[in-house]
């Protein structure tokens, strides 16, 4: 038997011809001959679990052989059964071989454990069948678990370093493979699990497994399978903290050693099993708002993480333009700034319209990023919700938030706390105001709580007079519409829906 490549199959070192010739001549050996063939064939072609794979192939022609001594000698009673007995084995073995082979590449790499065991499970047939018949010239029933389980590691170190070549390969990753949702999302949690158990070794593997699995995320659009980063996904850059607040401190991190990202630890919770668990629930509606949002308007999270430091922490994708009002400032007359409002107005309507309704609950500039191309991105949704979880203290009484209170609904800071989508659209009135001047809300007012305090009686911000102000697109719809937003009555705020169907945004187009 030859191969594709033109090589001669062997098992234990003899041809398929050579072992047709030596046995197919033996009464009744011809069926058992021609199943043997054809694993020995299919074995060649096994392009993963290879070690275990071959083991098996010469467990199964040395049963062959001891069968064939048996019958040589007459000295088994019940020949015709056992030769039925070692036909229905080997058949066994040739069917689930035939089943691996039809496999795709990416389903054996994904299957390698599933087939593990399938090679067990026939080894354990083959143990049964010669432990019944007492075919055992050639056997020793329990040696082939020793080599089995060296095999076994063998294919699965020969898997890491594949993994870790597959940058080189791109072939691999076909359209038809990332089109594929289930085989996508199982080839890529293979790879996040294979980063864990290389953690400890080469670092040369580890990175290899990681470039991999970014290029597979980034040509299918998709996000890792498991948000809890605890397989060396991430790595901070630099020791300390670039930036920080009262509540969280903010470094630099390299992900999947490919791209930066920003990584903020969340110093008002402890990196303990009832944040653990919270993060958990999160991760649900993080993938949802992915796969509704695909990161156009609301900045995407790649996971947490609880192995860095006593803090939890959450990575997120770096954006170099920073936040809307630094990017403003050095872009001033290059912004469309109706546009810019258009683009945040149609992330808030991503979180409202999500179901359940997803409240961001801290919308002002600094939460607000700007990508690559000049759009806006939501950032930090929910965050205070998070806090108020596992901290166990109103995200408004906590510290760390003074400079919220001037986007805060009065409702919030002075009623129960309760956050709803009436209490963002006034925060997104707010940040408006806030982008338009340059400056925060009630910027005359020096102390944060005595702006809150006035806004609850109904003070509502003075309308700005600069002609630069008026230029960026302060006209007197939008105006008449933020008055509508500050209402102290949340019931006639608009919703974000019927703000962008003004006319003066409406009208906007956003980048493709």
């Amino acid at each position: 038997m030859v191969s594709a490549g033109g090589r001669i199959v062997l098992s234990l070192g003899k041809s398929a011809a050579q072992i047709a010739a030596q046995l197919a001549p033996v009464p009744g050996l011809l069926p058992l001959v021609e199943v043997l063939c054809g694993i020995i064939e299919l074995c060649d072609k096994a392009m993963r679990n290879q070690h275990a794979a071959l083991q098996l192939r010469d467990r199964c022609h040395t049963l062959v052989l001891a069968f064939r001594d048996v019958a040589e000698q007459g000295s088994n009673e019940s020949l015709g059964e056992a030769r039925t007995m070692v036909l229905k084995c080997l058949e066994i073995v040739n069917k689930k071989m035939n089943q691996w082979s039809k496999m795709n590449r990416a389903e054996q790499f994904i299957r390698q454990r599933d087939i593990e065991a399938d090679i067990e499970a026939c080894h354990a047939e083959i143990s049964a069948c010669v432990s019944q018949f007492q075919i055992v010239s050639h056997f020793e029933i329990h040696e082939w678990q020793k080599e089995f389980s060296e095999n076994s590691k063998r294919d699965h170190a020969a898997l890491l370093s594949q993994l870790s070549r597959l940058q080189d390969s791109q072939d691999f990753i076909t359209e038809q493979v990332v089109n594929q949702t289930d085989t996508l999302q199982q080839f890529m949690g293979l790879l996040q699990t294979s980063l864990g158990a290389n953690k400890q070794e080469a670092e040369r593997v580890h990175a290899g497994i990681s470039s991999s699995l970014y290029d597979l995320q980034k040509k299918s659009r998709t996000l890792l399978p498991n948000f809890h980063l605890k397989s060396g996904e991430v790595k901070k850059i630099g020791e300390y903290a670039i930036r920080g607040t009262t509540t969280m401190d903010v470094y630099e991190g390299l992900y999947l050693e490919r791209e930066k990202v920003t990584i903020k630890a969340i110093r008002a919770m402890s990196a303990d099993e009832k944040s653990r668990r919270r993060f958990q629930r999160e991760v649900k509606i993080w993938a949802e708002i992915w796969n509704r949002d695909h990161g156009e308007h609301i900045l995407p999270f790649y996971g947490y993480c609880q192995t860095e430091g006593p803090f939890p922490y959450m990575v997120s994708p770096w954006q170099n333009n920073g936040d809307v009002i630094t990017y403003i400032k050095k872009n001033d007359g290059e912004v469309d700034y109706l546009r810019l409002i258009k683009g945040i107005a149609l992330g808030v309507q991503v979180l409202h319209t999500m179901d359940p309704v997803i409240v961001h609950g801290d919308l002002r500039g600094a939460n607000i990023l700007i990508s690559d191309i000049g759009t806006p991105l939501l950032s930090d949704f929910g965050l205070s919700q998070i806090i108020h979880d596992v901290a166990g203290i109103p995200f408004t009484q906590s510290n760390g938030v003074a400079e919220s209170y001037r986007y805060f609904a009065p409702e919030i800071c002075l009623g129960k706390g309760i956050l709803s989508t009436r209490s963002d659209v006034y925060a997104f009135a707010m940040t408006v105001l806030e982008i338009l001047t340059h400056k925060q809300p009630y910027n005359h007012i020096k102390h944060h709580p005595e702006a809150v305090l006035r806004a609850s009686k109904g003070e509502q911000p003075m309308r700005p007079s600069d002609p630069a102000i008026i230029e960026r697109g302060l006209g007197d719809d939008l105006w008449k519409v933020l008055t509508q937003c500050w209402s102290l009555d949340s019931s006639k705020r608009p919703s974000i829906q019927n703000i962008l169907g003004q006319d003066f945004l409406s009208a906007k187009e956003m980048f493709l």
